[in-house]
């Protein structure tokens, strides 16, 4: 078979893709752009004189938290490095996950939905749809990286740094949509296969991590740790990025030979045969739910649990981090020698990052309705004696369940970190590390009902339930910085609960934003009760 007949009806697929995704990809866009040009401008806002510099690389930048999440930055002494250290995980996960999630998005769960079929039953090419998935993966990687490098260079930092920073960040991306292309070619889920890519992707990661905190060879056995090894900002070595594309080729080509040697819909793995008879939890709605959840509970749980316990180890190093700068001191409304207050303060930014975290969660869980209608099997359950309602509720409940026990693992995390590493616990200190991530469940709660109302009543936009989550995280991490309006700012759940143990908590917030919750997933039952299915 030619080239021409493998490929054919490529370019068609991309503009379908680009179709499809007009409203995802200018939002993942805009939330890692945005996100890295705020906290950009706040650092150099924040370390503008040489002694603020000169703090910086003793403290944060030499703390294991730092480099378990940033990994092994150079000129540390700079405020280029600074900023380069403090953006690095959010643009180099971003740009991963984004990847990933488009690149089996338009390939395996293409073919497990039944949709590729269809399209090759026209004149399409074998290898068509992987290659216009990877094209348009490459293009959004590229236009970020674009956008980032024209941020850095426009806040005035070196221009050449700016360049390898943004160039090490689109081979990472190229790398990991090859990964996730050859991943999509062993399993027959599109499930089984964002499993496997996000367990390289995480595993790599950690390897990064470790490797920096212990200054050891296993930083240079992580992509993560190949392409920070470019040192944007210091002595670039351009190579590396000679070593990610030839890895990313790699994984093209094996991406390839897998698709050659599988049947259209199978994998690589033929998944094992189920009992012979369903338990009699399986036969009801929430077990039913919980069974097609349960993976997805069981890693946000274990993932946001190492992050809480990330956060928990640096603890005790706050008050040294924060008193080097006493402009962030006097911002944060604190004096010299706070280190109570210090830790306070901090706790309050943890305890919303990993709530705000959590809500990703919860609007996942809710999403997964849409996935059984999109997939027919709502249609098959429902016309058994099933009620829509009934299966609503149950799948409603492991929802809760599940962001229930996140924000346990959260807290669990945070002890487990802080615990080793303090020199005196104190059951007032674990108590509050406890409540202070319970104490964002109301506003998790709220977010969840919300993109369950508009699965309800507007199903065909259900994608606009992640403008809920955009919305959180712009106004917890930029509303202040942006100076919005309270009123505007009062749209987020989490904005009206206090920051704990800053503030004092109080039950009144919390009783109303449950409330509203009840109130919101009620509405969105009688949504789902008057609507078509699919």
């Amino acid at each position: 078979m030619s080239a021409h007949e493998l490929f054919a009806g490529t370019s068609t697929l991309v503009r379908l893709a680009l179709r499809r995704d007009r409203v995802r990809l200018p939002l993942w866009t805009l939330g890692i752009v945005g996100v890295s040009a705020a906290s950009a401008a706040t650092v150099k806002g924040t370390y503008d004189t040489p002694a603020k510099i000169a703090t910086y690389g003793p403290t944060a930048g030499a703390s294991a938290a730092s480099r378990i999440t940033s990994g092994r930055q150079v000129a540390l002494d700079t405020v280029e490095g600074i900023i380069a250290n403090e953006i690095t995980p959010i643009v180099t996960l971003g740009i991963t996950l984004l990847v990933v999630f488009t690149v089996v998005r338009h390939t395996r769960a293409e073919e497990e939905s039944g949709a590729a079929e269809l399209v090759r039953a026209g004149v399409v090419g074998r290898h068509a749809a992987q290659v216009a998935a990877l094209v348009v993966a490459l293009a959004a990687t590229v236009v970020i990286s674009g956008l980032l490098a024209a941020v850095l260079i426009g806040l005035g930092l070196e221009r050449t740094g700016s360049l390898a920073f943004a160039a090490e960040v689109a081979m990472l991306g190229l790398l990991f949509a090859g990964l996730a292309a050859a991943a999509a070619q062993v399993t027959a889920s599109a499930r089984g296969a964002l499993a496997i890519a996000g367990g390289l992707l995480g595993a790599a990661y950690v390897v990064r991590g470790v490797g920096a905190v212990g200054d050891s060879a296993l930083f240079w056995l992580s992509p993560f740790g190949w392409a920070q090894g470019v040192n944007a900002f210091g002595d670039e070595r351009w190579w590396l990025l000679g070593v990610l594309l030839a890895a990313a080729a790699v994984c093209f080509g094996l991406a390839v030979v897998l698709t050659a040697r599988r049947d259209a819909g199978a994998g690589l793995l033929q998944p094992r045969p189920g009992a012979t008879r369903a338990s009699a939890v399986l036969g009801t709605p929430w077990g039913l739910a919980l069974r097609t959840q349960r993976g997805l509970v069981i890693g946000w749980a274990v993932g946001l649990a190492v992050l809480a316990a990330i956060y928990g180890s640096v603890i005790p190093e706050v008050p040294d981090m924060l008193e080097g700068n006493p402009d962030l001191l006097e911002a944060m409304g604190l004096g010299a020698g706070a280190g109570d207050a210090l830790i306070d303060a901090f706790l309050g930014y943890v305890n919303l990052t990993l709530g705000v975290i959590g809500t990703v969660f919860g609007v996942a869980s809710v999403l997964r309705l849409r996935a059984e209608e999109d997939t027919g099997r709502l249609e098959a359950l429902i016309a058994t004696p099933l009620t829509r309602t009934r299966w609503l509720v149950g799948s409603l409940a492991v929802t809760v369940v599940g962001v229930l026990l996140v924000a346990l693992a959260m807290s669990a995390g945070m002890v487990l970190g802080y615990v080793p590493v303090a020199g005196e616990v104190s059951g007032s200190r674990v108590s509050e590390l406890i409540l202070g991530i319970l104490a964002q469940l109301p506003a998790m709660l709220l977010v969840a009902a919300l993109a369950l109302l508009i699965l309800a009543w507007l199903p065909r936009f259900a994608v606009l339930a992640w403008a809920l989550v955009a919305w959180v995280v712009l106004d917890a991490f930029l509303g202040e910085t942006l100076e919005l309006p309270d009123g505007i700012r009062s749209l987020s759940p989490f904005f009206h609960l206090p920051t704990y143990p800053t503030e004092t908590w109080t039950a009144g917030p919390t009783v109303a934003l449950l409330a509203a919750a009840a109130v919101v997933a009620a509405l969105a039952l009688v949504g789902y009760r008057r609507r078509d299915v699919g």
